[in-house]
């Protein structure tokens, strides 16, 4: 890809993430307090994530479908986005309707949740191909800055216009708020039809089915990692919906005070990403996701011990600094773990399963708040709070360890050549690439086009030494790249090896 076409992308990209950080700022965090206004119970609200995830989650198994039959992705998220920003105009209309038509409001947002699932897969397989692989974790860790920075202004203006208004005039503030987010997104429309298209490479897309991707989930690493991130979101989604209610209506915060909080979080996340980014780039993504996954689960705990305004602050200052790493390197990991050409596929199944496990959480939540005694911890939501905060850290000190890295990482064995070409692959164990100072060596390599991996029990077993002697013998046979193809057929991210390999051979 030229590269004058992946900078104007990249910005065009940054520009997209700022416009639906503005859309996402002024109603993201104001939905629920939306609902309170109208006077929902607990099991509405609740019913406001789980329904919207249960279709967002059903609509993406057709994402991979809908990119073989239009095939232009970005003519797919231009049309989803718009979509997505025409549905604001029905709730601006919500307060005005009788009191038994606020039950739209759960339609309505359940609708705007499927186009933007449609097309999550379809722009996560898009920017797979535009953003070179080394730099995943700046430039994502970047963007998130900027989305997060205009993100805060936008959720600190929405709640300063909510908290102005609302005495008097208790939804101009939403209405307004409702406007803003309609013409945001159709910006953000806008910025991405002006984004470099390359076309998907279909041809070698393994078509798999749904029951295909469960059958081969605990034998893959991105399959240990679909797991982990389904049970973990089961986990968060017990609470997540809740910690509005719990603040509005228990704690009886204004809508200033509640904006402070989630302005507190806006921001630590901002500062982290860069951080983060690095660590993923330098670390890999494994690392980064190891340790926010240890961090996350804290955070329903801090929520027990105090109700004070300015405790809940520094709570949510570090659950901005912990989200913030797990989703950089959740969604880092996708890129690193799976081939370009079944991103699509892989990611409309992941993210259905992901849905499936937000509806059962939310859903379990909202049950439980209704029918837990309420003597229980003073209130059923900080017993609620507390399932989920155990759960969380149960998944991830079960499933966690499971994972492989997903990106290339150089391990020091202490051995000079070893240091050179010992790498980890997911689901590959121990793999060995010759990029050494030894120049004979890499001279040989390019010319044969060959990579070598080893099994990581068979490296335990034996000592560097005679590995490094199998290899060079290895070598020396110049075993045709084609005979190897097998080995280099799930190393997808080695773009210099394979592109050694189709310069000297032709494309195997």
């Amino acid at each position: 890809m030229p590269e004058d076409k992946i900078k104007k992308s990249l910005r065009y990209s940054v520009y997209d993430g700022a416009a639906f950080a503005v859309m996402d700022g002024a109603t993201a965090s104001f939905i629920t307090p939306f609902a309170i206004a109208l006077n929902a119970s607990v099991s509405m609200i609740a019913a406001l994530t789980y329904v919207p995830q249960l279709l967002g989650a059903f609509i993406q198994l057709f994402a991979a479908n809908v990119v073989e039959i239009i095939k232009d992705r970005r003519k797919i998220l231009v049309a989803g986005s718009l979509f997505h920003a025409i549905l604001w105009l029905p709730l601006l209309l919500i307060p005005y309707m009788p009191p038994s038509q606020k039950y739209l409001l759960v339609l309505y947002v359940a609708l705007q949740t499927a186009f933007a699932q449609l097309i999550n897969p379809v722009w996560n397989s898009l920017m797979g191909d535009i953003v070179p692989k080394y730099e995943r974790g700046r430039f994502f860790g970047f963007r998130n800055k900027v989305v997060g920075a205009t993100s805060f202004i936008a959720a600190l203006s929405a709640g300063l216009l909510l908290n102005y208004l609302s005495p008097k005039h208790p939804f101009l503030g939403f209405t307004i708020l409702f406007s803003i987010a309609l013409i945001a997104r159709v910006l953000s429309a806008l910025f991405k039809g002006m984004m470099h298209n390359p076309m998907p490479n279909l041809e070698h897309e393994e078509k798999f089915s749904l029951f295909d991707f469960v059958r081969r989930m605990d034998k893959t690493n991105y399959g240990h990692f679909v797991i982990y991130v389904v049970l973990f979101k089961f986990a968060t989604y017990i609470a997540a919906p809740f910690f509005a209610v719990y603040m509005l209506k228990n704690l009886s915060f204004t809508y200033l005070q509640f904006t402070m909080i989630i302005a507190a979080e806006l921001i630590a996340s901002f500062i982290a990403m860069g951080i983060w980014g690095r660590m993923i780039d330098e670390k890999g993504t494994k690392f980064a996701l190891y340790i926010s996954g240890m961090l996350t689960p804290l955070i329903p705990f801090l929520w027990l011990f105090s109700s004070n305004f300015y405790y809940l602050i520094l709570v949510e200052i570090f659950a901005g600094l912990s989200w913030a790493g797990f989703n950089l390197s959740s969604s880092n990991f996708i890129f690193d773990a799976v081939k370009p050409e079944n991103r699509v596929r892989c990611i409309a199944y992941y993210k259905f399963f992901e849905g499936l496990a937000i509806v059962i959480g939310a859903a379990l939540g909202g049950f439980l708040i209704d029918h837990l005694p309420k003597w229980v911890f003073v209130s059923s939501i900080l017993f609620v709070f507390l399932i989920s905060g155990i759960l969380r850290l149960a998944a991830s000190l079960v499933l966690l360890p499971a994972l492989k890295e997903a990106r290339l990482i150089e391990l020091d064995m202490g051995h000079s050549f070893f240091k050179k070409f010992l790498t980890i692959r997911p689901s590959e164990g121990i793999v060995f690439e010759v990029v050494g100072k030894y120049n004979k060596i890499r001279e040989k390599v390019k010319k044969a086009g060959t990579y070598l991996k080893f099994d990581k029990q068979k490296l335990i077993e034996s000592n560097q030494s005679d590995y490094g002697r199998k290899l060079m013998k290895f070598i020396d046979k110049r075993i045709s790249p084609k005979k190897e193809q097998h080995d280099i057929t799930d190393m997808h991210e080695i773009e210099h090896i394979t592109e050694e390999i189709e310069k000297g051979n032709g494309r195997k």
